[in-house]
């Protein structure tokens, strides 16, 4: 089975444009598009008024035994009473000079007041696609993966880390394959994690069940680190 994980466990940079590469694009620009029309009643429109209010952008480092592998990145935005997260991740892999394998992640989320209103994201990795939406009706999600409906109880957390309140729920939505980890957290302790900006004293917790994360948060709850074990080798993301 591919998964983000598998791209995670070797090292690489990234390669010349493929063909899939164009699809998806065009893919993501009618995504966004679509998604940006069927949801304006329900949670105030993906398109952006002029009213927006300010802009936040975290970008983590992907690396793998040290070694960059790629970039994660969260802008987040508010807009009246919402919160808009754009995430995008891009990984590749290359072996003397060709690249063997690439994952590439895009998605909108839309939260307000920690639930979870809207999300909508497509995930290439390695060819293989898939679309993803999550939308919140009369306390009821839909989820519909690459065409696929099914109907999920209210409320979810999703698997995108960015905030420690998401680690209480005990189950974690999958933002790019739209599956449901069973989770436990554990809060570790506190360390001083060194940033681009200066250091920080951050909370460790520890995912463990179906997912196995060690992640770090800083004082505003926002995502500092990620460390997990793959294939004998140490994937972390750092936050710069």
């Amino acid at each position: 089975m591919r998964s983000s994980d598998r791209c995670l466990g070797r090292s690489g940079t990234t390669a010349a444009v493929a063909p899939w590469q164009v699809r998806w694009g065009v893919r993501w620009r009618r995504l966004r598009l679509g998604r940006r029309c069927g949801l304006a009643a329900l949670v105030f429109g993906l398109l952006a008024s002029a009213a927006a209010l300010a802009q936040e952008r975290l970008v983590f480092d992907v690396l793998r035994d040290g070694e960059t592998i790629g970039s994660h990145h969260f802008e987040f935005e508010r807009e009246d009473e919402a919160l808009k997260v754009s995430v995008e991740t891009a990984l590749a892999v290359k072996v003397a000079f060709i690249t063997v394998s690439r994952y590439e992640h895009k998605r909108v989320e839309r939260w307000r007041n920690g639930l979870l209103l809207s999300l909508a994201g497509m995930t290439n990795d390695d060819g293989e696609e898939t679309e993803l939406s999550i939308v919140l009706k009369d306390k009821e999600y839909t989820r519909t993966v690459n065409g696929q409906d099914e109907q999920l109880a209210a409320p979810i957390g999703v698997a995108s880390l960015w905030s420690k309140t998401v680690l209480s729920g005990g189950k974690l939505l999958s933002p790019a394959k739209g599956e449901t980890y069973r989770v436990r957290a554990d809060l570790l302790g506190r360390e001083v994690i060194t940033l681009g900006s200066g250091d920080v004293e951050a909370e460790r917790y520890r995912l463990s069940g179906q997912l196995s994360r060690d992640l770090w948060y800083g004082p505003d709850g926002r995502l500092v680190q990620i460390r997990y074990e793959h294939e004998g080798s140490v994937v972390e993301f750092v936050r710069r």
